[in-house]
């Protein structure tokens, strides 16, 4: 068993994987910080309690005194020098001063230091020189990564799918490969089932305009066909609310989900995924709500997916600041963003999304959803399983 050392900063993810590594036995973490980051230790401690994994905040002052600082870390190290358990110091956080501070005084004691490459999440060792690297093993779940990041979270996979079959998952495929014949009749199918929530029911008349459209009724005609809904005399009844929801535009986030959960049974660097993730933050003295149409973590990095079935002609530019946005802020640094959209992207939104970092699938792409995902999980790096045909 080890005690391992580390210093708290605003991304602090690879504190916590390494400790979760099973091929490093600990028994406890050490957490250098400010008093001002005691709620990050919190947070931190909160993930790793569970797990039996000890853990202790050792404060320093938040000024930059380099001398100052030096003497307290060695306090640390004196203390540390006393156990019979080995140290080990995760040079992966902090900010430049600390980190270049801390090792200075842990070197002197010969005890082993390594870093967790960010884009490949392997363990590096700084010294002593020699030691083969690794890779972090993925035990980190959505959940405990959003706490980390000050989220609470709920998961509802399964009153989401409620009465949806992989049958009807399928539905989404062959709706999103004919994304341009199909959009219209889509459109009209939301406005139906919208009409439907706001009525508080689940059966709506369509107008003679209404039903005399071509591409609706073949949506109506899938839904029939699949137990969904059902169609008679101009009057559409949906058989339960989450196939309401489902035409209401969830199908397309049912379908990527569906999507991932497919590729995660080949894909071992893909070790949490959800659908329709409820996040809670506290901003102040409230409390602030998004919802994650799909969320997943991948070789220990968090990964969002946005789905949208309408047009963003105006509110593009929100959609993906908020996507953005919430990257950042549940993710850190190494946290990734896609947005998949039904409709077409006007190249002012494809131009923005590029400059924030955000990945896209357009409706051209939606035909081979699963290739386009998987090749995105793959640039997350790590290992990857042999692709099956």
């Amino acid at each position: 068993m080890a005690i391992h050392v580390g210093i708290i900063d605003s991304d602090p993810v690879r504190l916590v994987t390494p400790v979760l590594h099973q091929q490093l036995p600990v028994s406890k973490l050490v957490l250098i910080g400010t008093l001002e980051q005691d709620l990050e230790f919190e947070r931190l401690t909160r993930v790793l309690a569970p797990k039996g994994i000890e853990t202790e905040f050792f404060e320093i002052s938040d000024d930059i005194n380099i001398r100052e600082l030096k003497s307290q870390v060695k306090q640390l190290a004196e203390q540390l020098s006393t156990t019979s358990e080995d140290i080990l110091f995760n040079a992966s956080c902090g900010l430049r001063h600390q980190l270049l501070s801390a090792y200075e005084v842990f070197r002197t004691y010969q005890w082993p230091s390594y870093v967790i490459e960010p884009y490949s999440d392997e363990l590096c060792w700084l010294y002593p020189d020699g030691l083969p690297q690794q890779q972090v093993e993925d035990h980190i779940s959505l959940t405990e990564y959003l706490t980390i990041f000050g989220a609470r979270c709920e998961r509802h996979d399964d009153d989401v799918i409620g009465c949806l079959t992989d049958d009807i998952y399928r539905l989404g495929e062959k709706w999103a490969s004919n994304a341009y014949e199909l959009g219209p009749g889509l459109a009209t199918l939301n406005y139906l089932a919208t009409t439907c929530r706001k009525e508080q029911c689940l059966d709506v008349t369509l107008s003679e305009k209404q039903q005399g459209y071509r591409e609706l009724g073949m949506l109506l005609d899938d839904l029939t066909e699949a137990g969904l809904a059902t169609y008679q005399n101009g009057v559409l009844t949906f058989s339960c609310e989450e196939a309401r929801r489902f035409a209401n535009g969830e199908w397309l986030e049912s379908y990527v989900h569906y999507t991932v959960t497919s590729i995660q049974k080949e894909m071992p660097t893909i070790q949490d995924n959800s659908l329709s993730v409820q996040v809670y933050r506290q901003i102040g003295e409230r409390e602030v709500r998004n919802e994650l149409d799909v969320a997943t973590v991948v070789n220990n990095k968090l990964h969002i997916i946005e789905c949208k079935t309408k047009g963003m002609s105006s509110d593009g530019d929100d959609t993906l600041y908020k996507l953005e946005s919430l990257r950042d802020l549940l993710g850190g640094l190494q946290a990734r963003a896609m947005l998949v959209s039904f409709r077409p992207l006007r190249h002012h939104d494809i131009t923005r999304a590029t400059d924030l970092g955000l990945a896209l699938i357009g409706p051209d792409q939606l035909g081979n959803l699963r290739t386009h995902l998987y090749d995105w999980f793959v640039a997350a790096g790590g290992t990857v399983a042999i692709r099956t045909s």
